[in-house]
């Protein structure tokens, strides 16, 4: 099998410059729902997770999480209703998730409903994940090697969550049908022996284009790519009731697959 490997990092400028306090024009409070349906590679059954916030200042070191809202996932007829087991993370757990089968997000809160369908996107499982010894430019950062192999149809395109907020994007134009074996590095604080979950899911078409954006303009900081957004990037999620004033934040069914890494000293 033809092997393919990428290599690629974060670049980090610094200097020695005095500090600047900069003031940023209040930012617009907007709503934000980031929801993910998503199973095993090859299951048939899954857990709904959403997370509702509203956006917040660039300076902020807390995400204001939204209580009190009634998530429901409307599946073949069929009405599920989430559970908020912690402020603003509302869950169901054990739903049938199969392909060609249309699934409905609603989320109601403060009289107004907010509403998104989208179908299963089917993904492959991780190879592997090893620690190199490779660095960047501190010598401290700590390089995960990862490895998949892509599924045989042209047109895929997949997320890959390492967790601590770095997120990262590709598609198989170049490696179709392929493994792909691709260094990431995580930086000089990144914590050496606690096992870190790494996700990998594929995505369409629309959410990939969508995260490459988002990503771009978020940094990555703080509470995520929504917490400190600078610019107004709209996901899927509708407002049925007042359309211009949609939410951020997209609604996916993936099938998605994990793996512990556990970097060591």
């Amino acid at each position: 099998m033809k092997k393919l490997a990428l290599l690629f990092g974060l670049l980090f400028f610094w200097g020695c410059e005095d500090p600047i306090d900069v003031t940023l024009p209040p930012l617009d409070e907007r709503l934000v729902i980031d929801a993910t349906l998503w199973r095993p590679v090859g299951g048939s059954t899954g857990n709904l997770e959403v997370v509702i916030s509203r956006t917040t200042d660039f300076y902020a070191t807390e995400v204001p999480y939204v209580t009190g809202a009634a998530v429901t996932l409307l599946d073949a007829g069929v009405t599920h209703t989430a559970t908020e087991n912690e402020a603003g993370h509302y869950t169901i757990e054990a739903l049938s998730v199969v392909e060609n089968n249309e699934y409905m997000l609603e989320v109601s809160l403060d009289g107004v409903r907010y509403t998104a369908k989208e179908h299963l996107v089917l993904s492959t499982p991780i190879d592997a994940i090893t620690q190199g010894e490779n660095s960047l430019f501190s010598g401290e950062e700590t390089e995960a090697i990862v490895q998949f192999t892509d599924r045989p149809e042209e047109g895929n395109y997949y997320l890959m969550d390492f967790g601590y907020n770095n997120l990262f994007v590709t598609r198989d134009k170049f490696y179709n049908g392929n493994q792909l074996s691709f260094s990431f590095f995580y930086d000089e604080f990144f914590p050496k022996n606690t096992p870190t979950t790494i996700y990998l899911m594929a995505i369409d078409k629309t959410f990939y284009t969508y995260m490459q954006v988002l990503i771009a303009h978020s940094g990555q900081d703080g509470g995520g790519p929504f917490a400190t957004a600078k610019s107004i990037q709209r996901g899927n999620i509708q407002n049925s009731t007042a359309p211009d004033e949609f939410p951020l934040g997209y609604f996916r069914v993936v099938e998605r697959d994990s793996f512990i890494f556990t970097a060591t000293d």
